[in-house]
């Protein structure tokens, strides 16, 4: 077997972190495979890779120069670059007068296949005109037209520039033989491409839409401005790689194409943060870096396939791009994707690149995990759903927020940071949803986030104590009843019948934000505690609502309790009620119904024999009347204490007990607690002694906190009457 190697020049000059300098890498590729077809190219540690072309790097500097050398005939016959002269400017004209693209699809019937692929880079004609927004408007942005920029920069390389006097003498060698002077042209492209100082730089070569150093920069020095300045080989190697940018024909037939749809790796702008900045991006391009060499026909073909699809459907916006990219991942040996934005910047009419992100598809497996391409999957559905308040000619601002911050997770999946700050995103888009009128007419619907996505959030640390006070109590609520449903204002979608039914183990599950707010939704401002509270009442209310058929309540269930200390931190106000109630919303966002042993992990016990003080105590008591969680008492049962078939744990009594506590009467309270438990037969030591507590409402909002069974039976058994010991032998007074 014959091993055959091929050649391999570093091209650091051309780093991809440059739109311009991403399309002068491609138009080299299609300029070399003019002489050397097996040429290709590749981005390794992010430096542009030559294979398979030239031997040598002075090879690839004399074929350059040799083109640039070219003589023009007037119709520009023998000139071997890419003729860049916008032919089809009139019949774009004519369209824009008409206001219709069938001018420019006549001219594109009748043009020279030699101009249909620069032209199907620039436009698609159907009934109107979609333009690539990477190309302004047909080839012109403003001012700046570019294929008047390449011409000037052609110009000028065909034109040797003139050197210094003194400088274009002819110099002898040692052998007494003449030497020509180094040509500049040669000796700047080699600077070009190997990222060294330039000296020869031209202005006005309208690149700035590419290039930002070609652009007007403003207020600097003692100018108001200056032009900016780029070498004519960088715009024209930029203007060689346009062409490939080219959709396939499938792509740019039809009478509803659009520009997102036709051109390869082009979606529409990110959804705006704020007012001021609507309408100031264009649109993006994804640019794919590759690590096994490609030849250009290879490149095309990439390039005119060019789309990410979710569920069959074309990705035209940033955040469905990014989702399907992580989903799916991407073939042909694409490793990255450089995210760049086109926005106006100093002018209204012409824009500026702006690299916004980088995506590493090259990760570790267990980062980009199942889970998080499920999580961006379930929050691109959400806001790209008919129903979701999208921005239009008045501001509304929800889905920017959601937008950018999923694009961050997207970029860079192990950052905890960028998880939250997605949640804080959607819960602030669903409360502005819920407390609007037309919002909630819109019916948006959300499926909870999958659980398993949940450990990324805390980076391999232990929450802390808001965190795990918070994951104790959404996650006691039963599956057929989460936290959600009265966190925010949302019922649950109906099914194909019309009816609220659903299997709540295997179906999924979708919350809808009804037109008339739901009686469960008491989440508001004020305390928390107090909000707290009127959750518990609530929450006793729904659940013997669930089912008209029965009467008991659904069991209760405590999959990350906390620990008793835990719980002395929200009595004693001892934590930040704020990052409290944040991780109360960010944690409803979550899908409940099954917890595995990965979420289960995040929660760390406590040895020994907790410490209790009164108050601790009094929820020991309390709280297993309320939440129909079994009491296991060794003493007196080997089940629970407080089963059906005693009658002991009833709706009416729960609710009771909530309302007692929370008017502070809490001795009356423990009365009908001691009722309650006499009905099981469990018998509570008495005490003359009158109880209270210095806030009511923590103590009933600590009533939602679950704790350990063994903590539980614990605190209990504080309160049950001391045995007497059997007597022996004889009794003597």
């Amino acid at each position: 077997m014959i091993e055959v190697r091929l050649s391999a020049l570093a091209l650091p000059g051309l780093t991809p972190d440059s739109l311009g300098n991403y399309l002068a890498s491609l138009g080299l590729l299609r300029v070399l495979s003019r002489r050397w077809p097996s040429t290709r190219i590749a981005w390794r540690d992010e430096v542009l890779q030559v294979v398979g072309g030239p031997q040598t790097l002075d090879e690839l500097l004399d074929e350059l120069v040799r083109i640039a050398n070219t003589q023009v005939d007037s119709d520009f016959s023998k000139r071997e670059w890419t003729q860049y002269d916008k032919a089809w400017s009139d019949a774009q004209k004519k369209g824009t007068k008409a206001k219709s693209g069938t001018p420019l699809a006549l001219w594109q019937a009748e043009a020279p296949e030699s101009q249909i692929q620069f032209f199907a880079a620039h436009a698609v004609p159907h009934a109107r005109v979609s333009f690539n927004p990477l190309l302004g408007s047909g080839g012109n942005a403003g001012r700046r037209d570019f294929s008047a920029g390449w011409k000037q920069a052609v110009d000028a390389l065909t034109a040797a520039p003139k050197v210094a006097k003194g400088r274009g003498k002819k110099k002898l060698a040692r052998d007494g033989n003449a030497v020509a002077a180094p040509d500049i042209r040669r000796t700047e492209l080699n600077a070009f491409l190997l990222g060294q100082p330039l000296t020869w730089l031209l202005d006005k070569l309208a690149a700035g839409s590419w290039f930002s150093e070609a652009t007007k920069l403003y207020n600097s020095g003692q100018a108001p401005a200056r032009e900016g300045y780029l070498s004519p080989w960088a715009m024209v190697l930029a203007c060689e790689g346009l062409s490939i940018l080219a959709g396939s024909v499938s792509r740019r037939l039809g009478v509803r194409a659009r520009a997102i749809g036709a051109f390869p790796f082009v979606t529409q702008p990110v959804a705006p943060v704020a007012a001021g900045e609507a309408g100031r991006i264009l649109g993006e391009i994804w640019t794919p870096l590759w690590v096994r060499p490609m030849t250009l026909a290879e490149a095309t073909t990439l390039f005119s396939r060019g789309r990410a699809e979710m569920h069959g459907r074309g990705a035209v916006t940033p955040s469905a791009f990014a989702t399907a990219i992580r989903q799916r991942g991407v073939d042909a040996g694409v490793r990255e994707f450089r995210r760049f934005s086109l926005g106006r910047t100093t002018s209204a009419n012409t824009f500026e690149p702006r690299l916004e992100a980088r995506f590493s598809l090259d990760i570790d497996p267990e980062l980009a995990s199942r889970a998080t391409s499920s999580t961006l999957e379930r929050v691109t559905a959400l806001i790209e759903q008919r129903g979701f308040p999208q921005d239009g000619k008045r501001f509304v601002g929800l889905r920017g927020p959601i937008e950018s911050a999923l694009l961050d997770v997207a970029a860079e999946p192990n950052r905890s940071e960028a998880g939250i700050a997605l949640l804080d995103a959607i819960v602030t888009a669903l409360d502005r949803i819920d407390r609007n009128r037309s919002f909630r007419a819109g019916k948006s619907r959300w499926e909870p986030l999958p659980i398993e996505w949940l450990p990324s959030l805390f980076a391999d640390e232990q929450p802390g104590v808001e965190a795990r006070l918070a994951l104790s109590l959404v996650s006691a609520f039963p599956e057929s009843l989460p936290f959600a449903a009265f966190r925010f204002g949302v019922e649950w979608a109906r099914a194909q019948n019309g009816k609220y039914e659903y299997d709540w183990k295997t179906q999924p599950r979708r919350f809808e934000h009804v037109k008339v707010a739901p009686a469960r939704w008491v989440w508001g401002p004020g305390r928390l505690a107090r909000v707290l509270g009127a959750v518990l009442s609530r929450q006793i209310l729904e659940e013997a609502r669930l089912d008209s058929s029965q009467s008991k309540r659904p069991r209760g269930r405590a999959p990350i309790p906390a620990t008793v200390s835990h719980i002395r931190h929200w009595l004693d106000g001892d934590l930040d009620e704020s990052l409290f109630s944040a991780w109360l919303s960010r944690l409803a966002l979550f899908d409940w119904r099954r917890v595995p042993q990965v979420v289960r992990a995040l929660a760390n016990r406590e040895d020994g024999v907790p410490r209790a003080d009164g108050e601790q105590a009094l929820l020991g008591l309390l709280q297993p009347l309320i939440d129909q969680r079994s009491l296991v008492i060794r003493d007196h049962s080997p089940d629970d204490l407080l089963s059906d078939e005693t009658g002991a744990r009833t709706t009416k009594s729960a609710r009771s007990l909530v309302a007692l506590i929370r008017a502070g009467n809490l001795d009356a309270a423990l009365r009908l607690a001691r009722s309650r438990y006499a009905m099981a037969g469990a018998r509570l030591a008495t005490f003359d002694a009158s109880f209270a507590t210095h806030d009511p409402d923590r103590l009933v909002a600590a009533l939602l906190f679950t704790i350990q069974d063994r903590d539980r039976a614990a605190l209990f058994n504080r309160w049950l009457r001391p045995r007497r010991r059997p007597q022996r032998g004889e009794a003597h007074v």
